[in-house]
Formats: C-alpha cells, sequence, structure tokens
C-alpha cells in the first residue's frame, strides 16, 4: 500500500523524498469542491458538522476533492446518529423490549466510525499519520547531523 510521504516510515533518500513530493503534488486534485455543503445532506445538523470539519481539514489536512462523498456520507451518518440518539433518550427501552430504534443507533455510529476512520477523523489514524512524521523529523535530522 503507498503511503503519503508524511506517513513514510522507512528512511528515505533526498532524492526518494523529493521524487515522492513531486508524485504527491501531480495527484493532489484540490478541495474547492469542499467549500459548500452537498445538496444531498439530509439536514441542517449535516450540513453544519460538513462546516465544521471542512474549517478543521483547512487548517492543516491533505483531504480533498475526492473525499467529497466519503465526507458527506460521515456527514449524514453522523445527523442520523445524533437525530436518533435525541429520539432514544431516556426510552431505551420499550416495554420488556429494547427499543428497536437502538439498533439504527448502533448503524449510525458504525457507520460513522467507518466514514471518519478513511477521513482520519478517529485519533488512531491522526496518530498513525503522526508517528510517522516524527520518525521522518528523526531520520532527517540524523540526515543532516548525524547522531546526536
Amino acid at each position: 500500500m503507498r503511503k503519503p510521504l508524511e506517513a513514510q516510515t522507512k528512511h528515505l533518500t533526498q532524492e526518494e523524498i523529493k521524487k515522492k513530493q513531486l508524485e504527491e503534488e501531480s495527484v493532489f486534485v484540490g478541495n474547492e469542491q469542499l467549500e459548500h455543503p452537498p445538496d444531498w445532506l439530509i439536514d441542517d445538523t449535516a450540513k453544519n458538522e460538513w462546516i465544521r470539519l471542512v474549517k478543521e481539514f483547512n487548517k492543516k489536512s491533505m483531504i480533498s476533492n475526492l473525499d467529497y462523498n466519503n465526507l458527506g456520507a460521515y456527514c449524514n451518518a453522523f445527523a442520523k446518529y445524533t437525530n436518533l440518539t435525541k429520539e432514544v433518550g431516556l426510552e431505551f427501552m420499550v416495554g420488556m423490549d429494547v427499543n428497536p430504534l437502538v439498533q439504527l443507533e448502533l448503524k449510525y455510529s458504525e457507520e460513522m466510525k467507518k466514514f471518519g476512520n478513511l477521513l482520519g477523523l478517529s485519533i488512531e489514524s491522526r496518530l498513525k499519520i503522526g508517528t510517522a512524521k516524527g520518525e521522518n523529523l528523526n531520520v532527517n535530522l540524523e540526515n543532516q547531523f548525524g547522531e546526536i
């Protein structure tokens, strides 16, 4: 599996680093399509989540136009999950049975997790990138200054 340069863990020569930088630049497609939520988001909750996430992504992220559908699917799952959670509220049990909406709530929770991982929204996915970045920084420092 190919990894972005910042997620590389093996030692790369300066030539390899430059080559990978050029490769990444050549496949970056931009993120201008993310500026406005798509029309197919199901409600204001989904649209507000889109806006919130894009604002965070713009700080420093690899999220691009190619993530458009995954981001939308995540936002819709988020909206469905939060709406169901409000609806279920304190009525976890209906008579002697578990409220059937709880199963839907769990389904949307899993969808959020799946799409969130694809988008790097989980702490685990961000830590993987962060760990690789830290290792690359150490390798670059050693290349420049030798072992300290």
